[in-house]
């Protein structure tokens, strides 16, 4: 297995909770507010800002045991795997690495509005980023949710969206 285009996060030994207390801890420290109260400036490749709400936490760091049956249902309280790349959404929308395909759809939320969203899919990883546009002053997408995916669910967003964008690897030593 090729090693990651970013360092996986080492999570500390303990019960489930005081790993996910830590991992709670990093995301609002890294995205939403850190230990000084500030809000951290977080980047896409256009220097567009994107908001991050520390109730998001709890969707992007959980998982459906078996995502195809479960409705959207999450039934894992922290996800490991979600959990190590933690660090990788900042990489992801910054487009710091890797091939990131942009991609458009329409989707419905919980409440059944349809809502637009901004996917980004690092190919060489399979990492998925997912935002939406914000309407809060200073800010063009909000987060929604970060995951690895499976080739089958990364073809299904690929069928389901356009293609608007895609950022290739940077060329060194030019």
């Amino acid at each position: 297995m090729a090693e990651p285009l970013w360092p996986l996060l080492q999570l500390p030994e303990g019960t489930a909770d005081e790993v996910r207390d830590f991992v709670r801890r990093l995301f609002r420290e890294n995205y939403v507010r850190d230990a000084n109260g500030r809000e951290p400036e977080v980047l896409d490749w256009h220097g567009r800002r994107v908001k991050f709400h520390a109730p998001n936490f709890d969707h992007a760091f959980s998982e459906a045991t078996h995502y195809r049956l479960s409705a959207g249902v999450h039934d894992e309280p922290l996800s490991v795997r979600r959990a190590q790349r933690l660090l990788w959404i900042k990489e992801a929308i910054a487009g710091t690495a890797g091939t990131i395909e942009v991609r458009g759809q329409v989707r419905r939320d919980s409440r059944g509005r349809e809502r637009k969203r901004r996917t980004l899919i690092v190919v060489e990883e399979r990492y998925v980023v997912v935002l939406q546009p914000c309407g809060k002053d200073g800010y063009e997408y909000e987060f929604v949710t970060a995951f690895p995916a499976d080739r089958a669910y990364v073809d299904k967003i690929r069928r389901e969206s356009a293609l608007l964008e895609k950022k290739m690897p940077q060329s060194y030593g030019d």
